[in-house]
């Protein structure tokens, strides 16, 4: 997983890049990549339910991953600062992205103004790891281990990172408690 220090680093580099984009009208993909690797790693999602996300599964507490693994439904609720992002996010998506903001929108978009498919946005986060010189062995998956291993560390208990995981089990949950001792 991520640690803190490179998880900043990145923030940061995704930050510059979007500021940049701004400022030159142009770019628009690193605004993009902005909120969504913000929303993968302080959602936990896996990449096939970030990729599913439609505008209406965000509420503004939490969201809904509609078909998660084995078909399920869950609700992921949401800090105040991701709250506050993603609200941010749908501003610049009608404003600056010229996107549509209905319910049944893609909340991620591609270039080609259509949902991302996973390979996408693996290529995205692919590319972010490597422009901040993370080792090599990270993936959209290490965003994931990164969410739990964090909440973890900080004391939130384990029934609710199991439930915003969507892990069937307790025990899958308590094997990242090896991984912040």
């Amino acid at each position: 997983f991520l640690s803190t220090d490179q998880v900043q680093h990145l923030y940061s580099s995704l930050k510059d890049a979007m500021d940049l984009a701004l400022h030159r009208n142009k770019n628009f993909v690193h605004i993009r990549d902005f909120y969504l690797i913000h929303t993968f790693l302080e959602t936990g999602l896996r990449v096939s339910e970030l990729a599913s996300l439609k505008v209406g599964d965000f509420q503004s507490k939490s969201l809904t991953i509609q078909n998660g693994k084995g078909g399920k439904k869950r609700t992921v609720i949401l800090s105040l600062a991701t709250q506050k992002m993603l609200k941010q996010f749908l501003k610049m998506k009608k404003q600056v992205l010229g996107e549509s903001i209905t319910r049944d929108s893609p909340l991620f978009m591609s270039e080609r103004k259509d949902h991302y498919s996973t390979r996408g946005i693996r290529k995205r986060v692919k590319f972010w790891f490597s422009r901040c010189n993370l080792p090599e062995h990270l993936s959209c998956h290490s965003t994931r281990h990164t969410y739990i291993s964090h909440l973890i560390a900080a004391g939130v208990d384990l029934q609710t990172v199991r439930a915003n995981a969507g892990h069937a089990s307790l025990g899958t949950t308590s094997l990242y408690g090896h991984v912040v001792k």
